[in-house]
């Protein structure tokens, strides 16, 4: 079933994706490696034309692969800084957020287009084919590995073991477009199966299974904003606060309802969080 924010060609080609401070000389996204500063002039800041979905980046510091894994929304123009001190892709300050945001506004059409690599144009030199909508199989096949590693994780079995799990049937997920329906068919379905067992009071055990949720969908701002609350809900706001900050800066892709359910979370655990 198709939603009313389904958009083909903003899913195709709409995203943006900027890494400040990011090593291009030695950097690989979705399995495309490469010296992504020739596509470029001087500077290179990120990708423009990106697809909706989830995508896998890996760069090399001082020989050390340094992983971002996330999803992005149709449309979505996301923002991360390459740590290498942490050995990590992090949040940007907010101000610096705000003006890479702006300077990417646009794309390919934008004020940063001459500082970002074409990730379509890259996709088709490298497989011979522009990225193809997800699959019905394939996503079938994802929400079965997660089904099962929910009903295994109520069982007590190992979390590192089930992430494992989830986390490789989230890149199957890799190299193909989804839809704003597609994300949320499987938001549902993870938040569904965490909810029931908060409902009964089971935070930690609601809290693994969002877990497995967000290793199959990294950085989904539902399922962040889910995951801040059961924390708090189970009395570990401050541990819950970085959760929801990282959920309030992406709140805008979503419809306004569940926006400002997250912007009413982060205001509500920032609270708790400083009276703890």
């Amino acid at each position: 079933m198709t939603h009313a924010q389904d958009d083909l060609t903003l899913a195709r080609t709409g995203g943006v994706l900027v890494l400040r401070d990011n090593t291009w000389s030695d950097c690989a996204i979705d399995g495309m490696r490469g010296d992504f500063r020739r596509l470029t002039s001087p500077g290179t800041r990120g990708f423009c034309n990106v697809s909706s979905g989830r995508h896998h980046v890996v760069t090399n510091h001082e020989d050390e692969p340094i992983v971002l894994d996330l999803v992005l929304y149709p449309g979505e123009t996301l923002v991360r800084r390459l740590d290498v001190d942490e050995r990590e892709f992090v949040l940007d300050d907010p101000e610096t957020e705000k003006k890479y945001l702006a300077l990417a506004a646009g794309g390919s059409r934008g004020a940063m287009a001459s500082a970002l690599v074409d990730y379509e144009k890259a996709i088709i030199a490298a497989r011979g084919r522009a990225p193809e909508l997800l699959p019905d199989e394939i996503a079938r096949r994802v929400g079965a590995v997660f089904v099962t590693a929910a009903e295994q994780a109520a069982l007590g079995v190992d979390q590192g073991v089930l992430m494992e799990q989830t986390y490789k049937a989230g890149l199957e997920l890799i190299g193909h477009v989804m839809l704003f329906s597609h994300i949320q068919k499987f938001v549902g379905l993870f938040s569904m199966s965490a909810s029931k067992h908060a409902m009964e009071g089971h935070y930690e055990l609601a809290a693994r299974i969002t877990l497995l949720g967000l290793s199959i969908l990294p950085g989904e701002p539902w399922l962040l904003d889910l995951l801040a609350n059961l924390y708090s809900d189970g009395g570990a706001p401050v541990s819950a606060l970085p959760f929801s900050e990282e959920a309030l800066r992406r709140a805008h892709v979503l419809p306004e309802k569940l926006a400002q359910q997250i912007r009413a979370t982060y205001a509500e655990i920032s609270v708790a969080a400083q009276g703890s």
